[in-house]
């Protein structure tokens, strides 16, 4: 975690030293690198806590589980639906958001 939170900090660092060109109707102007990223980290951080509120219960076996996070960028899902391995009983299906 602290590896994260360093190269998060140093990235931060390096863009303030930076800044976007932005052209737009054929006029350019320059914006701010946080102008951009503060955005992007908001709907970042909304979709984190959205994905991570939730349980999944599996179809096999009934077990309610919370997947890694790192599963819901790798597995297919639908609306309400995502495919997901149950920890109880190993087996991969659609398990239905509760």
């Amino acid at each position: 975690m602290k590896k994260i939170l360093l190269s998060i900090t140093s990235v931060i660092c390096l863009l303030s030293l930076t800044g976007c060109t932005v052209n737009w109707f054929d006029r350019t102007y320059d914006v701010p690198w946080y102008v951009v990223a503060i955005p992007v980290a908001v709907i970042f951080i909304i979709a984190h806590i959205y994905i991570m509120s939730g349980t999944y219960i599996c179809p096999h076996c009934n077990t309610e589980f919370k997947p890694k996070w790192y599963h819901f960028f790798t597995y297919v899902h639908s609306l309400d639906k995502r495919v997901a391995k149950c920890p109880n009983c190993k087996r991969k299906g659609f398990c239905k958001r509760k």
